[in-house]
C-alpha cells in the first residue's frame, strides 16, 4: 500500500490516466481521405518508463505516414505527449492505431470510440501480429506484418469501397527500399530528438518471457541501414538515436557511422 501511495504521489495524474474520451461528443461527418495515425496512451512508472516516451518518437507510425498516397491527408497523434484528448475536428475517415500488449486495452477503447462515430479503424502492430483473433472484433481491418507495405493498399481499398477484414505483409522486402519516416508530422519540441533511425526490424531471439516468442509469430531481423545521403535526407537536429532489436553491435555501429557528420 505504501509503495502504491508513493508511486501515486510521484506520478502526476496525466502520467497515470489516459485522456478522457467524451461519450457525448458528436463530431462533424468524417472528412474524406483524411487518415489519423494514433499511438495510444500507457501509464508511466516513475521508476522505469517515466520519460521514455519523450526521448524519441515512434518510427512505426511515421514510417507508415510516409507510405500514405498523395491524394490522402495524414495526421499523427501520440497520446503520451499529454496534449489532451485525441483529435476529432476534422473527424478522420480512417484511423490507424498501433497496438502493443502494454496499451492494448487503451487501443481498443480508442477504436470503439472512433468506430461509433463513423471512422474506419485499422489496427496494426506487434499485438495484432501476435494475437490477431483478440484484435479482430475491435477493428474494421487488421494489418498483420509490415504495415508500410500494406498502408497504401488499405487506403486504396477503402476509397474504392472494397476493404477486406485482414491484410498480411511479408518480411522479404528490404527496409532500405521503404520511404524515410515522415518526421514533418512530429511536434519537434515534444521530444529530446526526432532524428532516430531504425537499424533493424524484427528479432531473431525467442526469449520465453517475451511475447515475440508467440507460437507462429514470424518476425525475422532485417537490416534497415541506408546510405549516408538517404539517412541524412530528413534529419534536422542532433543527437541521432539508432534503434535495433538485434543483439549484435555491428548493425547499430554501422548505422552510427552512416549518419556521423
Amino acid at each position: 500500500m505504501n509503495k502504491l501511495r508513493a508511486n501515486t504521489l510521484n506520478s502526476p495524474r496525466p502520467m497515470r490516466e489516459a485522456p478522457r474520451l467524451d461519450p457525448t461528443l458528436r463530431p462533424p461527418p468524417p472528412r474524406a481521405r483524411l487518415a489519423l495515425l494514433l499511438n495510444p496512451f500507457y501509464p508511466k512508472d516513475p521508476h522505469a518508463s517515466f520519460g521514455k516516451h519523450v526521448l524519441t518518437p515512434t518510427l512505426a507510425l511515421t514510417s507508415i505516414a510516409a507510405a500514405t498516397p498523395a491524394d490522402w491527408e495524414v495526421e499523427y497523434w501520440d497520446e503520451n505527449l499529454l496534449q489532451g484528448s485525441p483529435p476529432s475536428d476534422p473527424f478522420p475517415q480512417v484511423v490507424g492505431i498501433s497496438v502493443h500488449l502494454t496499451f492494448a486495452r487503451r487501443a481498443f477503447e480508442l477504436a470503439a470510440w472512433y468506430r461509433k462515430r463513423g471512422a474506419t479503424v485499422i489496427l496494426g502492430g506487434l499485438h495484432v501480429l501476435s494475437c490477431p483473433e483478440e484484435c479482430a472484433p475491435h477493428a474494421d481491418a487488421l494489418a498483420i506484418g509490415e504495415g508500410v507495405q500494406l498502408w497504401g493498399t488499405i487506403l486504396g481499398d477503402i476509397a474504392n469501397g472494397r476493404l477486406k477484414p485482414m491484410y498480411r505483409g511479408g518480411f522479404t522486402l528490404p527496409c532500405r527500399d521503404e520511404p524515410a519516416p515522415r518526421r514533418s508530422l512530429l511536434p519537434r519540441a515534444s521530444f529530446l530528438t526526432t532524428t532516430s533511425l531504425i537499424a533493424t526490424r524484427g528479432c531473431h531471439n525467442r526469449c520465453g518471457f517475451c511475447y515475440l516468442a508467440t507460437d507462429g509469430c514470424i518476425c525475422p531481423t532485417r537490416s534497415a541501414i541506408q546510405p549516408r545521403s538517404r539517412a541524412n535526407s530528413k534529419l534536422t537536429d542532433n543527437p541521432t538515436a539508432c534503434s535495433s532489436t538485434t543483439t549484435s553491435a555491428r548493425i547499430p555501429n554501422t548505422c552510427a557511422r552512416c549518419v556521423r557528420p
